[in-house]
Parts: C-alpha cells; sequence; structure tokens
C-alpha cells in the first residue's frame, strides 16, 4: 500500500496542473473573445460612421491588447475625423507606447505642436523618437527647424553684460547700464540693484561690490551698507569661497568678510570659483587657493578671465605660454596641445579654440570634437554656439547645423536660462531660443 501513495500523489498533482492549464487557456480564451467582440462591434459601428461608439469599443480593446498599435491608430484617426484634439493626442501618446519603434505617430504629434508653436513639446516629443528610431530622415529636420525658433527682445539698458554663473550654477547675474550708472540683474531678469551706481559687480555670500560717491563697499540685496573696508579701496570684487579681491594703494590682495586683509602682494588678483583664483605678480600669472599657496607658477604670460575675475566657474582653465594657449585642470596639469586663441568655457559643453587662423571646438578633456573651419565662434551652451560667417553672426549645433542664420552684428555664447546678448543695427539685443535642455 505504502508503494502506491507516491503514485497516487504524482497522478493527484498532475490532475490540478491539468485543471490549472485548462483555467489559463479558459481565461485567455475569454480575454481574446472580449477583444475580438470589442473590434467587432467597433467595425460595425464605423460602418454605419457612429465614431463615439466605435472609438469607445476601440479603445476597450486596446485596453485588453495594449501593444495592438493597429488599434491603437485607428484610435488616432477617428478621434481626428471627430476633431477631437485632447483624445488624439492622448491616443498619439498610446499610439507610441503601443509600438515604440513606429515613426508616425512621433511625427503627427511633433506637427501638431510645431504648428501651434509648443516648440518645447513638439522638442520632447522628437527627442525620444530620436533615441527609439532607426530612420530619422524625418525627424533631424524638425528637431534643427525647433531648435532653430527664437525671440527677439529689445534690451531695456544701454548695455548688459553676460550673464555670469558662480560654482552652484544655479543663479546667474547680469550688470546692466543706463546713462551711465549700473545695476545688476538675475537670469529671470529680475532687478537686484537699480541702476544707479557709477560702477557693480556680482552677488556672492549675499553681499554685492558697489561703487558710489568715490567709495566701494558691499551693500546687501536690500541695498544697505553691509561691509566697509578698513581702507580706503580702488577696486572690490565680488565674494566667493569666503574670499574677495580688493584693490589698496594700487596694489592688489584678499579679504574675508571681516574685512581682514590677506595677501597684499600682486598686480591683479581675481575672484576664486571652484576654490581656485588667478592672480599676476612681476608680469607674470599663477593660479592659487583659498590658502594661498601656488596651485601653479607664475609661468603664464596671460590667463583667461571673464568680466567679473573668473577663470575657473567649470573646473577648467586657459593659460598663455608664449603665443600659446593651453587648457589646465584645477591640479595645474596641462591637458591640452596649444591653440593661437581660446575662448573661456560656458558651460560643460565644447569651448572655442583657434589654430592656424580658424575656429573649433574643445571638450572639457582637452580633446578636439570640432575641426578648426570656421570663420569665429563663441563656446558651447544649451547645445547652441554662436559662429561668424562673413562678418555676421548666428548659432551652430555640434553636428554644424545652422540653427540660427548669421544675421547679427554680434553675438554673446548662451546663459542657462537661454538668452544670449547680440548686437542688430547699432543695437543690442536679446536673443531667446523657444527651447533648451
Amino acid at each position: 500500500m505504502s508503494k502506491l501513495i507516491p503514485y497516487v500523489l504524482m497522478m493527484a498533482i498532475l490532475g490540478m496542473l491539468v485543471i490549472s492549464w485548462k483555467n489559463v487557456l479558459s481565461y485567455y480564451s475569454s480575454i481574446a473573445q472580449s477583444y475580438q467582440s470589442h473590434i467587432d462591434k467597433a467595425e460595425a459601428y464605423m460602418d454605419k460612421k457612429i465614431y463615439i461608439d466605435a472609438v469607445n469599443e476601440y479603445e476597450l480593446a486596446l485596453n485588453i491588447k495594449s501593444n495592438d498599435y493597429d488599434t491603437a491608430m485607428k484610435i488616432v484617426d477617428l478621434y481626428d475625423k471627430m476633431e477631437n484634439t485632447n483624445g488624439w493626442i492622448k491616443a498619439c501618446q498610446n499610439a507610441i507606447l503601443a509600438d515604440e519603434f513606429q515613426k508616425e505617430p512621433y511625427v503627427k504629434l511633433a506637427d501638431y505642436y510645431i504648428e501651434n508653436k509648443n516648440f518645447q513639446d513638439a522638442y520632447d516629443i522628437l527627442e525620444k523618437a530620436e533615441k527609439k528610431l532607426d530612420d530619422l530622415t524625418e525627424i533631424t529636420p524638425k528637431i534643427i527647424k525647433i531648435k532653430g525658433e527664437y525671440k527677439l527682445e529689445n534690451l531695456k539698458y544701454d548695455f548688459s553684460t553676460q550673464f555670469c554663473y558662480s560654482d552652484n550654477l544655479k543663479t546667474g547675474y547680469a550688470v546692466v547700464s543706463l546713462d551711465d550708472k549700473k545695476g545688476l540683474n538675475d537670469t529671470s531678469r529680475n532687478v537686484i540693484v537699480s541702476t544707479m551706481y557709477d560702477d557693480i559687480g556680482l552677488l556672492g555670500q549675499d553681499v554685492i561690490p558697489v561703487h558710489q560717491d568715490n567709495e566701494w563697499y558691499y551693500i546687501n540685496e536690500d541695498g544697505y551698507r553691509k561691509l566697509v573696508p578698513e581702507n580706503p579701496t580702488e577696486y572690490l570684487g565680488t565674494f566667493h569661497n569666503n574670499y574677495a579681491p580688493a584693490k589698496i594703494n594700487n596694489i592688489y590682495g584678499y579679504l574675508d568678510k571681516k574685512m581682514q586683509e590677506y595677501h597684499f602682494e600682486y598686480e591683479y588678483a581675481g575672484c576664486f570659483s571652484n576654490g581656485l583664483a588667478a592672480v599676476k605678480r612681476d608680469g607674470k600669472w599663477a593660479v592659487i587657493n583659498t590658502s594661498f599657496e601656488n596651485i601653479t607658477g607664475f609661468d603664464f604670460d596671460e590667463i583667461l578671465l571673464d568680466e567679473f575675475g573668473f577663470c575657473c566657474i567649470y573646473n577648467v582653465f586657459f593659460a598663455k605660454q608664449g603665443d600659446k594657449y593651453y587648457l589646465y585642470n584645477t591640479d595645474g596639469k596641462c591637458i591640452s596641445d596649444g591653440f593661437d586663441d581660446a575662448k573661456l568655457f560656458v558651460s560643460d559643453e565644447p569651448a572655442a579654440v583657434k589654430k592656424n587662423g580658424k575656429w573649433g571646438f574643445i571638450s572639457k578633456s582637452g580633446e578636439i570634437v570640432i575641426d578648426f573651419i570656421y570663420e569665429n565662434v563663441d563656446s558651447f551652451n544649451l547645445g547652441y554656439a554662436p559662429y561668424c560667417e562673413n562678418g555676421s553672426w548666428g548659432c551652430i549645433d555640434e553636428q554644424g547645423n545652422i540653427l540660427i542664420e548669421p544675421i547679427f552684428d554680434t553675438m554673446h555664447a548662451f546663459a542657462n536660462n537661454g538668452y544670449a546678448l547680440v548686437e542688430l543695427d547699432g543695437f543690442y539685443k536679446y536673443v531667446i531660443i523657444t527651447i533648451y535642455e
């Protein structure tokens, strides 16, 4: 009797498996029947042109078989016939979910967004298509067209500097001038300081250097005097990394926020960023850290600075030895070949460099990423680089596609807010790109 027990158990298990498989097959058969029933009803409604009920039945079928691309596209067509825009948009999105390797719903959605000047949504959907499709013949031209869309806005001031970003790269500032008086705006074009000072620097560590009535001092964001040096200064810079450059008795050094003086021994001292600053002594340049130790020797004939004295916002800097510019990392190590000229990085994207009379682009690792073929260029940000052709400026992307035709007299690199300062017919304006990454 005991020998029969394993056999009986095995037969019982097999019986249970057979019953389970019957139930599974019955379930899937029921699902298939339900799906086909909805399809049949939808087609019957289509014959009668009762679109509202047809689309409902197709959607019920798609709920059962979510990867049914053909049914998903029938729903797209029906919402188009019904002129139901919201339903049509959702149907296109569902068609993409049904089969993300089909081009048609991407193109339909992008064309709709472009027609309605909703360029950001168009760009987003085309970017998804670019990652999924092998055939980009309809996708790439649309992306280039969208990236070339921009607005032109008159400058409310006589002049503006470029927007400058500090270590956190979140908020940038630009000095603006009106009737020979200067103020400060942020990247949202909020007025931080009204145009009332003879000179002004950037906001850093809650204070702003200003020059008024032959005196330099620091104000807070409310415009109140906050910090005043012990000795009369000829220049005050922006606070970063707990120090600000200053010029006293024609010698540069640094101040902390208690207005204590450090290392007044330089012909020039720049602002700190990422713990590094450029300094000049005896006609030669070096880079120091916030302990005032030399990262490099005084070996350079020039270190590239922005308008506010920063050299290393993006963790690399350009320095000149003899007649060549080289790229250096924060350890002071040279990481590139020599160039005839160079322009600062304005993002982590490639920067402009010149060789043999033509301009190209270099990455932060020191590699040439775009060859030397341009008359003039500025550095990349947001996927755009200003370029000059026959004396006029426009924009290219990293593949060399022309995004903005060269019509401007001058053009600066884009800031992170999508703004670039241009000059056109003697007037300064902002180019504002419609989409940016």
